[in-house]
């Protein structure tokens, strides 16, 4: 009976759906954060985003041309792109502009306020490129 004992309570443990050993699937005592709050990382990209929407991505791009620095900017990932330009414009147009690519423009998501300054970043960067693109040919 003794060596059947620790057997017995297992099998309570399993029946009563304790699940024994194994840990519970739900964060017990942990809430989701309340709505409008930010991440440190979400706050620093609400703040780059403002920071970006207060630029001008032609008159940045035209500035950069007169300063002699050519450049087309690109989204980072599994693979580069370059965002407002096609295949072909970009293939002209590589061999004489570098690429380069803002700070935190990735394939990977890092909340709301990361997704909404890649939105911002995309567009930037399209106007840019655009602007770039006959110098680079």
């Amino acid at each position: 009976m003794k060596r059947l004992f620790p057997c017995l309570l297992l099998g309570m443990g399993l029946a009563a759906g304790t699940g024994g050993c194994m840990p519970s699937r739900t964060d017990q005592g942990q809430s989701p954060p309340p709505p409008g709050s930010f991440s440190g990382r979400d706050q620093a990209f609400r703040q780059k985003r403002e920071q970006l929407q207060a630029r001008n991505p032609i008159q940045d791009a035209k500035t950069a041309i007169a300063a002699g620095k050519r450049y087309l900017l690109c989204t980072a990932g599994r693979s580069r792109t370059v965002p407002g330009l096609s295949v072909d414009e970009y293939q002209a147009a590589s061999g004489n502009c570098p690429t380069e690519c803002l700070d935190g423009v990735t394939d990977a998501l890092f909340g709301p306020e990361h997704a909404a300054y890649l939105q911002t970043a995309l567009d930037y960067s399209a106007q840019w490129n655009r602007t770039m693109l006959p110098v680079c040919r």
